[in-house]
This record gives structure tokens, C-alpha cells and sequence, in this order.
């Protein structure tokens, strides 16, 4: 009899695959919304209640799962492997620098729970409608982190959304379900999601007509341009170029690329002398606006305070071991000890619990307060404390290195198209600027769009596999097919 093709392959469930990966989505939605709550109200440590739930959920996944696919369970344990390595350089750091076991727990958690959820994204064997359900729900929250930024652009001038406090400006305000009441980065958190989002949806949801998959493009720029999260354009500009080189199998072919780049600079850089639009004023800020003053050459106002981490941390090493490992977890520049320890609230909180602050992370604030650092006022483009100099100056070369082979697998083993290469490159074009690459309500954004990527091109594969036998088997099987002949 002749064999049909399947139009789509059933793949059996079991009950346990379908409840981790609602746990996913459950130890996502901790990440991604708490803020939204704590807007209107809630209890700040909502805020991190992320850093118990999502270990706990990994561990549920680790040892209820069944993947039996060889490839993914070789990756889950690279991840693993690679994870360790970060622990044990982040402890050995803690150890030399006498820093709290609090700094440790939540210095692991800044830089590497994202790496925890792909780990458990990778152990969950998402396939057929199981992984529909979760590509759905995952983007409707991101949809939705778009559509109140938008709203809140609209609704807060007319007195219809609350205004954060602290007299924030409407830019900051614009920031979907990262807004926070005390003010934060969350415009830019939340103008990133959205961009990577509109360009998952566009290459993704083929059913949907072309033009709304362009209109979601079209509203997730307005909302970076609205949200004055200028720096974000620059970042995943630099991504895009760097995502090109990667794929030129001669990088000399990287000048014919090189032409049309150099055209739109040339253009941007005649629109921001010769016109008056107003929205390019956010670059002419700290461009054009202070031609006059020295801000980029070696001795500029701008290159001293972005490489002053480089003077000051070194400053503060005691020991040779300091060269290896730096100053401690949380010590100097990370969003840990720059940010987190000096918050009076959570240092009432984690100082009794043994965390540990040092001066070298006070000695940047005095940096910024003083008026050398009058550009970091401006934009964070500026900022002396970013992911990359912070995760060197507290955890030294060692550390950085392991973060980077951890991340390496993440590029060689998760890694599946140009999108998730953009990904990464962009973030770590962010860590360059500020300190995004530990924000976990981005991060785990971005590791949730890897493992959903992957997921995805192994079911491509999977479906194409079956097809193809399927029509292999129904033209032996055909009665006017010729006999085999051994």
C-alpha cells in the first residue's frame, strides 16, 4: 500500500517533560516580571527572589529529566563542567581576598544563572506541541514587555500609568516590565528585549503576515528611540559587524563590507553637523555638541574615565595572586560591589550574612562624584564600571578566563544560526559599556532565546529526518516501484 507523509510527526509526551518545562517558564516569569510588581507596590526582595527559585528549579530538571538524545546530554555536560570551573576560580578569588560566602552565592548568580537556565533549557526535551506551548508563552511575555513600554510612553504624561519616584524623566519611565520605583537601567533592559524579540518573531512565526512581523521591528526601534536608549542601537550595530565577520570565510572580503558602513557613518556624521533633527540629539550629546573639548584622544576627558578601572584596581592588589585573581567577588567594578553592596538597604540586609565590601569599589564612586566623571552624568556610554573591567578587576584574569570558556561552549555547542551569534556578540559588546551583562531579567532573556533556537532547529531536523524517510519508505513500498535487486 502507498505510504502517506505525515504532516506532522506525534512524539509522545511524558508527564514529567511537560511539567519541567513549565517550571521554565514559571523560573522565567520570576526573572522577567517581579519589577512590574514591585512597581505598584510589592515587596523589593521580590526583586531576587529569582536567585533561590532558579537553582532550585535546575535541580529539579537535572534529576527528573530522561533526555535520551547523546548530543544534547554531551552539551549539558560541558555546561556543567564549565559552570564548576567558574565556581571553584570564584571561590578561589573569595578565599585569597578573605570576601564573604554571600559574595560568592551572589557574585555566581549575577554572571552565571543565565548559563543555570540553558543549562536546564538543554536537559528538557522540548519537541512538538510541548515546545509550541513554550515558544508561545515565551513570546507573549516578551510581546508584552514591548506593548506596555509603548503605553507607558502614552499613559504616564497624561497621568493614566503612575510615574516611578525619584524624578525620573519620561525616557526612564519607558521601560515595560523592567520600570523600578527608585530608578534604574531598566529603559535600556527592556529597549534590548524588544529589539531581540522582534527579531526572533520576524525570522520565526512565518504564519504571521510579513507586515505585522515588520511592525513589531518598526515599534521595538520606536521604543529605544523614545526610551533614549541610544546606547543599545550602538551595541547591536557593532554586533551586526561583528557577526559578518564571522562568517567571511576570507576576512579580507570584510573591506567589501566595509564600503557600505563607512557610507552610513559618512551620512550619520554629515546629518549630525549640517541638521537640526531632533532625534539624533542623544548623539550629539557626546558628539558633535563638544567638538571643542578633548573627550577621545589618549589624554581625553572620555578615554581617562572609561579605562580608569585599569589605575584603579591594580592599586589595591596586596599580594602577587591579586595579578591571578583579582580583588575578590564583589570588590571592585561588577554590578555586585558597584552597585548591589552599596545600596544601604541590602547592606543592612547581607552584611550581617558575612558579605564583604572593599574599598577599591568606594574608589570609583569617588571617581564618578568628582569632576572627572561629569560624563558619566551624561550617558553610561562613559562609565568607568562595566561587566568586562568589574568581572577582571574582582575575579583576575583566572576568572575571566573561565567565564569566557563557559561561554565558548555556549558559542561552539548552543550556538545554531547568525541570530544566536548576534546574540552573544552584542551582550558582550554591552559589557563593554555598562553593566547589562549581569541584569538577569536581560541575560536570561538572551539564554532563553539560545535554547529555544536550538530546540527549534533540532525539531527542523527531526521533522525533515522523518518526512524523508517517510517518502523513502512509500516509494519502495509502491507497487509500480521496480524490484530491488540484491
Amino acid at each position: 500500500m502507498t505510504s502517506e507523509v505525515p504532516s506532522q510527526v506525534a512524539v509522545p509526551l511524558k508527564k514529567g517533560v511537560v511539567r519541567n518545562s513549565k517550571l521554565l517558564l514559571i523560573g522565567f516569569a520570576t526573572v522577567f516580571f517581579p519589577r512590574l510588581f514591585t512597581y505598584f507596590g510589592a515587596p523589593s526582595p521580590l526583586n531576587f527572589a529569582h536567585f533561590i527559585v532558579i537553582p532550585i528549579i535546575v535541580g529539579i530538571v537535572l534529576f527528573t529529566t530522561r533526555i535520551k538524545d547523546q548530543k544534547q546530554i554531551a552539551i549539558v555536560g560541558e555546561l556543567i563542567v564549565g559552570f564548576g570551573v567558574l565556581v571553584a576560580c570564584t571561590t578561589a578569588s573569595a578565599l585569597i581576598n578573605d570576601a564573604g560566602i554571600i559574595n560568592v552565592f551572589l557574585q555566581l548568580m549575577f554572571l552565571g544563572e543565565p548559563f543555570l537556565f540553558l543549562i536546564a533549557m538543554m536537559a528538557v526535551p522540548l519537541v512538538g506541541e510541548n515546545l509550541e506551548k513554550f515558544r508561545r508563552w515565551f513570546a507573549g511575555f516578551c510581546l508584552f514587555n514591548l506593548i506596555l513600554a509603548l503605553a507607558q510612553n502614552v499613559l504616564i504624561p497624561i497621568g493614566i500609568y503612575p510615574a516611578a519616584r525619584g524624578g525620573q524623566l519620561l525616557s526612564d519611565n519607558t521601560a515595560g516590565v523592567f520600570a523600578s520605583p527608585g530608578g534604574s537601567a531598566g529603559n535600556y533592559i527592556s529597549a534590548t528585549v524588544s529589539l531581540y524579540f522582534a527579531f526572533y518573531f520576524f525570522n520565526t512565526f512565518k504564519t504571521v503576515p510579513r507586515w505585522l512581523r515588520i511592525a513589531v521591528i518598526i515599534a521595538a526601534i520606536y521604543q529605544t528611540y523614545v526610551s533614549d536608549s541610544k546606547q543599545t542601537f550602538v551595541q547591536m550595530f557593532i554586533g551586526w559587524l561583528l557577526v559578518v565577520w564571522t562568517n567571511l570565510e576570507k576576512p579580507l572580503k570584510i573591506f567589501l563590507y566595509l564600503i557600505p558602513v563607512v557610507l552610513i557613518l559618512a551620512i550619520f556624521s554629515w546629518a549630525l553637523v549640517e541638521t537640526d533633527w531632533e532625534f539624533l540629539d542623544p548623539y550629539r550629546n557626546f558628539t558633535t555638541a563638544r567638538a571643542d573639548q578633548n573627550l577621545y584622544g589618549p589624554d581625553g576627558q572620555a578615554t581617562l574615565l572609561k579605562t580608569a578601572g585599569f589605575r584603579i584596581i591594580p592599586a589595591y592588589f596586596t599580594t602577587p595572586l591579586n595579578y591571578l585573581f583579582g580583588l575578590g567577588p564583589g570588590h571592585t567594578a561588577t554590578r555586585l560591589g558597584g552597585w548591589f553592596l552599596r545600596d544601604p538597604n541590602f547592606q543592612n540586609l547581607l552584611i550581617p550574612l558575612g558579605a564583604t565590601i572593599h574599598p577599591a569599589s568606594e574608589a570609583f564612586w569617588q571617581l564618578i562624584k568628582s569632576p572627572a566623571g561629569w560624563l558619566f552624568k551624561d550617558s553610561t556610554m562613559f562609565s568607568p564600571m562595566y561587566t568586562w573591567v568589574g568581572l577582571w578587576g574582582d575575579l583576575g584574569p583566572v576568572g575571566l578566563g573561565a567565564y569566557l570558556y563557559l561561554s565558548s561552549i555556549v558559542w561552539r555547542r548552543v550556538c545554531v544560526d547568525d541570530f544566536c551569534k548576534f546574540l552573544l556578540l552584542s551582550t558582550a559588546i554591552m559589557g563593554c559599556i555598562f553593566t547589562q551583562m549581569e541584569e538577569p531579567g536581560q541575560m536570561l532573556t538572551v539564554a532563553c532565546f539560545l535554547g529555544l533556537r536550538w530546540h527549534e532547529e533540532r525539531e527542523r531536523r527531526r521533522n525533515r529526518n522523518s518526512i524523508g524517510s517517510a517518502v523513502e519508505n512509500s516509494e519502495t513500498d509502491h507497487p509500480l516501484s521496480p524490484p530491488q535487486i540484491n
